[in-house]
């Protein structure tokens, strides 16, 4: 958010407008078009300030955590944007300070988010906070699940691939899957793709585009020179397939870019890269 008096100004900087990541320290590849951006819409005016960091989809809506810092809150907040970017709902985090809960994903019946190393998760029809289990990082930025694992990682080129048993306040087997990343922030498993995309926090634009088994697809320079949050897909209609990513800037936005399969095959990737 930018200030508009001294006192704010002041107040910016014992608390930094992004969750402070490494510097930019590896080439940009160029942007690949075939990422479409089907979508864009600044959070800004929903959101009281700028500690916006993390979204997940629950199959209706959006939710996006904003941190307690700057608005002087004990506790961080759920806000909830509907598919055309606007806000329905908000709710309190569970004692979430700071930050708050980093990025988000959900199973289709609770939306998990990450403070310290606790994974908390929240029933997405009550809204209520329901547990939490134990990962591996403090705190686990990225955070995406595949049906069967959870993955997280934090500013770092490691994602780890978490088996939990499901049972709150255990604390998930973990191992690293894949090295393939930049500098992660924020995750989301591709269904339609079975593949995991990554966004970056050193401002690079890049999201990493990673596969099944661990290894590198491609690194995708989106954004050019920005900072990225949370990261998820938004599957509406089948096989419509979208990805989203948050946008930590001026304005703080989400962006959403089409990676539906039919728009380029798995197979083609092979066939492209073959040609050079």
């Amino acid at each position: 958010m930018r200030p508009y008096i001294f006192l704010l100004t002041m107040s910016f900087q014992a608390f930094a407008m992004t969750d402070a990541a490494p510097g930019a320290g590896i080439a940009q590849p160029g942007v690949d078009t075939w990422l479409e951006q089907i979508a864009y819409w600044s959070v800004e005016d929903a959101i009281p300030n700028a500690y916006t960091v993390g979204c997940g989809w629950d199959g209706t809506y959006f939710w996006i955590t904003n941190g307690a810092g700057q608005a002087g809150a004990s506790t961080g907040m759920f806000y909830l944007f509907d598919h055309a970017g606007a806000v329905v709902d908000s709710f309190e985090q569970n004692d979430a300070p700071g930050w708050g809960l980093r990025d988000l994903c959900c199973d289709g019946t609770y939306m998990y988010g990450s403070v310290s190393t606790a994974i908390d998760y929240y029933d997405i029809t009550t809204y209520e906070k329901v547990g939490a289990f134990t990962g591996p990082i403090s705190p686990n930025r990225a955070l995406a699940w595949d049906g069967t694992y959870f993955y997280t990682s934090s500013f770092s080129t490691d994602v780890n691939q978490l088996t939990w048993d499901g049972v709150s306040g255990s604390t998930a087997a973990t191992t690293v899957w894949s090295t393939a990343a930049t500098s992660a922030y924020g995750a989301a498993w591709d269904y339609i793709g079975d593949c995991l995309w990554v966004t970056s926090a050193n401002g690079t634009g890049i999201v990493d585009q990673i596969a099944a088994d661990g290894s590198l697809i491609e690194h995708h320079t989106l954004l050019p020179g920005a900072t990225m949050g949370g990261a998820t897909m938004a599957e509406v209609v089948w096989p419509i397939n979208e990805l989203y990513v948050f946008e930590q800037g001026s304005p703080d936005a989400m962006h959403g870019y089409d990676v539906c399969p039919e728009a380029l095959e798995r197979d083609t990737w092979g066939s492209i890269k073959s040609l050079f």
